[in-house]
């Protein structure tokens, strides 16, 4: 009896490490992006304060630029765990105003695929919500400005 249990084992422990996950935690100061499979671990820390002032200080185009790193990131961390020679990221970004308004950003992450393996996702809504400095008709009028977007990355290694 001992031996089949055994077999079992092996089998679930090798269906375990072949499973690739992507795991996105944020709170008020830091996003984390940590890809696993197995045993192997990968985890990159954004430092939300540092990198949002610097957009600021130097007027850049801050979500363009969030995505930009956020992608990279993710990028990075997949590539320390599986190599793999594409990366293909979905995402859709909603806001509550058109973009250069807007206090409210939802970044929702619908698939990760590296070389045609398919990541299990786990925390794909982010959320960045700031101070609402417009005017009350702004406010009240910007359902129909609202901006939805779905974006879709390949990023290609060399």
């Amino acid at each position: 009896m001992k031996p089949i249990i055994l077999l079992i084992l092996k089998i679930i422990k090798y269906n375990m490490e072949e499973k690739l996950m992507l795991i996105i935690k944020a709170d008020k100061n830091t996003l984390t992006v940590i890809a696993k499979c197995g045993d192997k671990i990968a985890e990159h820390e954004i430092q939300l304060k540092l990198v949002l002032g610097y957009y600021w200080q130097n007027e850049l185009p801050v979500i363009d630029k969030l995505l930009e790193l956020f992608v990279t990131v993710i990028k990075r961390a997949v590539s320390q765990i599986f190599h793999h020679k594409k990366l293909l990221i979905n995402y859709t970004l909603e806001s509550n105003d058109n973009f250069e308004n807007s206090s409210y950003f939802e970044i929702n992450i619908s698939k990760v695929k590296a070389d045609d393996v398919e990541l299990e996702l786990l925390g794909d809504v982010i959320t960045f919500e700031g101070i609402d400095g417009r005017n009350t008709i702004s406010k009240v009028t910007s359902f129909r400005r609202k901006d939805k977007k779905t974006i879709e990355k390949e990023i290609i290694s060399s």
